[in-house]
């Protein structure tokens, strides 16, 4: 048996604010060919190369959120929760068209994104699906104590450790292992969040111009200050774990490995991939055969959940 590529059955369009920008976006995601990957088109843009791929080759440095570049300079910010999202429900190929320069924030969790895609429905392409298998570790440091490392595994184990100055924050730890039904109950929920103290840095950085309550967990001396609180009481790490996903989903394909990080973060995550792929005797590209169940596509979701209302 060999898994198969997969793409979405029917288009759709999400509309939102971009975090960052203030301005309105509306994204529209359309089925694509094996082979194609995640490929962002940037409709704004006129008499240049608008195509840019979700590949850890095209991420560039960006502040509180994960951008990509073409050749040509012409780039998108804010893809981790889209892209969170389609590979948590186990989609390989899209194409994604966008008119404006970052993806829409949504509530700053992936719900809304999974059920889109979950509505849209998923079909079999002729192509195999491959995967990344970790043969040894690789690790990298960040600043303020922070460290990542991937090690060998048979399934995508996620361990995060979060440090925050402010109690309603924390310490907070998780041990993920990946899964489709797991991902969409526990994981694609959890919103982005931010301390008080750091909105008004933000602001003056030109940052989160969209920013609100109703798209971002905000904390203050210990108060969660969105009404009705968090949805559930480790949300914040929970949300470290659904970017991580994201980031880790620009290398094309599923990884089999075990990701270990202290105060993660989207560069942490970023230095870490490029590592691993400068290094080609730390990893294999292998096809799913019938050793290899994946955990990854429609088929590993309840059947009362994988069609929203």
């Amino acid at each position: 048996m060999t898994s198969l590529q997969t793409s979405i059955i029917n288009p759709f369009s999400l509309s939102g604010i971009g975090v960052h920008t203030g301005r309105a976006i509306t994204a529209r995601i359309e089925p694509a060919e094996a082979d194609t990957g995640i490929c962002f088109w940037r409709e704004d843009i006129n008499g240049q190369n608008n195509k840019i791929l979700a590949h850890v080759d095209n991420t560039v440095s960006a502040m509180l959120c994960t951008r990509i570049e073409n050749d040509d300079g012409i780039g998108i910010n804010t893809i981790e929760h889209f892209m969170s999202a389609l590979f948590g429900v186990g989609i390989d190929n899209a194409n994604i068209f966008v008119d404006g320069p970052e993806m829409p924030i949504m509530d700053g969790s992936a719900e809304i994104i999974v059920h889109a895609l979950l509505k849209a429905g998923q079909k079999q392409l002729k192509q195999p699906a491959s995967y990344l298998q970790i043969l040894k570790e690789v690790n990298v440091k960040g600043e303020n104590g922070a460290w990542a490392k991937i090690s060998p595994s048979n399934s995508l184990d996620i361990c995060l450790n979060i440090d925050f100055p402010d109690p309603g924050i924390g310490r907070q730890t998780l041990e993920y292992t990946f899964s489709t039904s797991s991902y969409v109950d526990t994981i694609s929920p959890a919103r982005t969040f931010c301390m008080l103290r750091d909105v008004q840095n933000m602001k003056h950085a030109g940052l989160a111009k969209g920013g609100s309550l109703e798209n971002a967990v905000v904390v203050n001396n210990g108060k969660v200050m969105n009404r009705g609180g968090l949805r559930m009481q480790d949300e914040c790490v929970r949300h470290k774990v659904l970017d991580c996903i994201g980031d880790l989903f620009l290398t094309c394909m599923p990884i089999f490995g075990k990701i270990e990080a202290f105060r993660p973060g989207h560069t942490l995550t970023l230095d870490l991939l490029k590592k691993l792929i400068a290094d080609e005797s730390s990893f294999i590209v292998k096809t799913y055969s019938k050793d290899i169940v994946p955990e990854r596509g429609y088929i590993n979701i309840p059947k009362a959940a994988a069609i929203p209302a």
